[in-house]
Order: structure tokens, then sequence, then C-alpha cells
């Protein structure tokens, strides 16, 4: 297993009075520091931005490999932005992400040091994804932007071409690929999830300060909501959109691997234990397959629910078998992407997955039936 990254253990963001005056006290201070001008003379293209997790650090060849299969003809720039200040042993990663990907217009930052402080002592998911988009949008040279999310994998080669062209055809200002319903949001309420959000960066940076982006309490539609960073500067403007020609389906989202890979590195209880299955073959991609070929053989001895893996006990105990099912779907299309076939070891591992998750409910089946015939 590879040594042990810095634990971050987001908080959980709330919405009590003490949270969000916390919230807001740590804005007030961040202001200071973060600061935009007009875009004179956008270059042609666009730009994509990518917060990277430091704690993951070790899959952004990942996403960049998917994002490497993608039209990026038109592409200006792939500004990777590390969520953290400066650190030791990140110029050998950059080294390697670029002799990995040389056609790849690759730009790399951390955090200035006066405001990463500030982050890294909040310690706040929120923050550091607000952190992440609004240093690489005050460095952005071209009219439109692409936040991209370090947990997301492009399975179609216009993936990023269309968000653009989208915005071009119909003038917006935000274009998404799926609206958000987070704090109970409808599609009634049009705000556009940022995990794929195109922004026109001269509107932006013209109208609003980086602070306006972060999240904030506000009311939408005459309810107070919690919402997400960009949610409230695409309220500004009626000119927001879905891309339309792309859904959902157009990518693999892996929500939750930041939080649940912390927690097995940590040895802690996952939430959404079956999202390490993500995990593990995601480590494969990245040269690192000791788990995936470990958690493939476990997983056909297991007798229980428990798996060991690398001296962690993981319990599935609950675990829906039908999870089998969307994880074989999405890995096809993953491997299907990048491969044009699923591959044989990948098979295995889901049908693996498959069995194991059916012997555990039949186990409790049995179990249930033995205890009501008593």
């Amino acid at each position: 297993m590879p040594a042990r990254p810095e634990l971050i253990k987001p908080r959980r963001n709330t919405t009590t009075l003490k949270a969000r005056l916390g919230r807001e006290a740590v804005k007030w201070a961040l202001a200071r520091f973060l600061r935009w001008s007009p875009v004179e003379d956008p270059e042609p293209g666009y730009t994509i931005i990518l917060g990277v997790p430091w704690d993951l650090r070790h899959l952004l060849p990942v996403n960049l490999r998917f994002v490497s299969q993608t039209d990026l003809d038109e592409c200006y720039r792939i500004h990777v932005v590390f969520d953290r200040c400066g650190r030791p042993g990140a110029q050998q990663l950059i080294e390697d992400c670029r002799a990995s990907f040389p056609k790849l217009p690759l730009r790399f930052s951390f955090y200035p040091t006066a405001a990463g402080r500030i982050i890294e002592r909040v310690n706040v998911s929120t923050f550091y994804n607000s952190m992440n988009t609004t240093l690489a949008l005050g460095e952005c040279r071209t009219r439109y932007a692409i936040l991209h999310d370090f947990d997301l994998y492009p399975l179609v080669p216009d993936y990023f071409r269309a968000v653009v062209e989208a915005m071009r055809e119909r003038d917006l200002r935000f274009c998404g690929l799926e609206y958000t319903f987070f704090e109970h949001l409808t599609e009634e309420d049009r705000l556009l999830g940022t995990w794929c959000l195109g922004i026109d960066v001269p509107w932006l940076r013209q109208t609003q300060q980086p602070i306006d982006c972060f999240h904030r309490v506000a009311r939408v539609n005459g309810r107070l909501v919690s919402l997400d960073p960009f949610s409230w500067v695409q309220m500004r403007t009626a000119r927001r959109d879905l891309v339309r020609s792309l859904d959902g389906s157009a990518c693999c989202h892996v929500n939750n691997l930041c939080s649940t890979y912390l927690r097995f590195v940590n040895r802690q209880w996952a939430r959404i234990v079956w999202r390490l299955h993500y995990v593990w073959y995601l480590e494969k991609l990245a040269g690192d397959g000791r788990h995936f070929e470990l958690a493939l053989q476990t997983m056909e001895e297991a007798q229980g629910p428990v798996l060991d893996i690398d001296s962690y006990d993981v319990d599935f105990n609950g675990t829906d078998p039908t999870c089998a099912n969307v994880l074989r779907d999405e890995l096809r299309k993953m491997e299907t992407f990048l491969f044009g076939r699923s591959r044989a070891d990948v098979e295995a591992y889901v049908d693996a997955f498959e069995g194991f998750l059916h012997r555990i409910a039949e186990s409790v089946a049995r179990t249930a039936l033995v205890g009501a015939s008593n």
C-alpha cells in the first residue's frame, strides 16, 4: 500500500447560525487575498479547470487519461490546481504527468500562501472546491472555461466541445451537463451542477468578485437554501442552460470518491463502502493494481460479509446486490472508452463482486428464515 497521505477529514457543512456566521467570517478573511481583473483580448478556445485533492494526487493521471481521449482541438489550457500550498514531491508528479501526456496543454498551480493557510486551517471541502476554481478562473485567458470534477471521467469524444458549442450558439453565461438537486433544489430552479460547468469568464470577472462564487446560504424561489459554489452567481443571470446534446450518461461520476478513499486509508467505516471498488479499479488504471488483485482474490474466497484488504476489514453487510450491476455498467463504459472493450480481469472483478454480494444476501435470508421458524 502507498505511504499514507496527509489525512484530511472534511467537516460536515451545516446551515446552523453558528456555521453560517463562521463561514461568512472565513470568506471575509479570504476576500482580501482574492482578486481578479477584466479579461482583455481573450485567447481563442477554452480552458479546462481541474481541482485535485492532494490526498488523491496519485489518481490524477487517471483523470488526465480520460481527458486526453476527448476532442481537445480547441482546448487552450488544462489548468490543474492542487488544493494545498506547495508540497514536497509535487514537482516529480508534475514532471511525470507532463511526460505521460506530452500533448496536453497542462498548467499546474498551488494555493498562494496566505489564503491557502486559511483554507487548510478551515479544512472544509466546499472551501477547497471554491478556492480551486476561483484561483484558476483568475488566471484564465480564454472566454470560456469548463469546471471539471476530479472524480468525473468523460466517456464521449465531444464531452468538452459540446459545452462550448452550446455556450456559443445560445450566448450563455453558464452551461452544464445536469441540474443539481442538492438541498431539495428542483429542475425549476435551473441551477447547474458544478461537476461539469461552462462559464463565460469575461462576464464573470467583470460582474462578480471571486468570493461571490463561494458557497453561501441564500433564498431560491422563496426558500432558504445552502448553495454550492457557483450556484449563487448563476442566479445573477437568466442566460444559463443545459448542454442538451449530452446528459449524465456522457460521463462516469464517482461521487464520494475522496471521502471513501480517506476512510479506507485511515481504517475507518465508509458509508458507501462499495465505492471502494471504484477506488481499487482507478488505482489499477494509475499503475498500482495491488488492491484490485487482492480484492478480486478475497471476494472469490470470502464466506462472510467482511473483506480483509491490506489489513483493513471492510464490512459489506447490508450492501444491496444491485450495486454490482451499477459497478459493472460503469466500469464497462469506462473500459470501452479507454480500450475498446472491457478487459477480462475487470469482468472477473465485477463477477466476483456480484457473487460476493449474493452470498451475503443469501446468508442473511437463511438467518432470517431460521429466526422466523424458531
